[in-house]
């Protein structure tokens, strides 16, 4: 029977699924409950147990064990209920800590600078502007998601900006400059895009702003200073350098 169903669901079906199937055609009783499954990074414990997996937060409600997580810890619940330790596996604490420069933000997300690089991170903070800070968290693809912060004091920001001249396609840049141009907000493929202009002492060049950083268009007019960090350098449909503000960050500087 399980090879049969193996055959017939290939790669669709993971273990556990394959699991509850064997049983059904057995004849078994099986709890629906038992086809939950979520792998993913324990973010708030309490009456209710909430795991980050990427973009998505899942609430799984606590009956028992809740001195057995911890921020930081990547778990694995099978159960839509945990009542027991049966019902979860805590693989480990996947959480680490940083102190780097809090550069701005833009609503969740801001940009903190450590060492030679810049981290777009998630989470709610509370800072000003060239703020040394101690952020606790995890990574999960381009992003770290912050657990806990506490400020450190003021630190140098220093220069840490590509100037527009200077830009290389293929290559991830830091750029800092005025609004130059504003050339409207559209919807494409489903996503937000608001495309401008920004100029250095240097040159202009034409930046796509994607997702969240879009919605900083409607608070920008010609002459702001704006700031982009870890954006992708590209070459435009008309040949000329442009710059795509997707997974990076926009900070409009007051």
């Amino acid at each position: 029977m399980e090879e049969e169903l193996r055959e017939h669901f290939g790669d669709l079906l993971d273990e556990d699924t394959l699991e509850l199937l064997v049983r059904y055609a057995r004849g078994e009783k099986v709890n629906l409950e038992e086809s939950f499954r979520v792998e993913g990074v324990v973010v708030g414990v309490g009456d209710v147990l909430k795991i980050r997996r990427g973009d998505d937060v899942y609430e799984v409600p606590l009956e028992c064990c809740k001195d057995m997580f911890e921020l930081g810890y990547l778990v694995r619940v099978k159960s839509k209920v945990v009542r027991s330790e049966r019902d979860f596996e805590v693989v480990g604490d996947v959480s680490r800590t940083v102190q780097g420069i809090f550069l701005g933000k833009n609503g969740s997300r801001f940009a903190l600078a450590v060492g030679n690089s810049v981290w777009i991170c998630v989470g709610n903070v509370e800072c000003d502007r060239g703020d040394l800070i101690e952020v606790k968290g995890f990574n999960q693809g381009e992003k770290f998601f912050v657990l806990g912060y506490r400020n450190l004091g003021k630190a140098d920001v220093g220069e840490m900006w590509t100037k527009v001249r200077n830009v290389i396609p293929l290559k991830l840049v830091n750029l800092r400059g005025r609004v130059s141009g504003l050339s409207g907000e559209k919807i494409v493929r489903g996503k937000k895009m608001a495309i401008i202009h920004i100029s250095d002492d240097s040159g202009r060049i034409r930046v796509f702003l994607l997702g969240d950083n879009a919605s900083l268009y409607k608070y920008l007019d010609v002459g702001d200073w704006i700031e982009l960090y870890n954006c992708y350098a590209r070459i435009g449909y008309d040949g000329e350098i442009e710059v795509v503000c997707d997974d990076g960050l926009a900070i409009k500087v007051f």
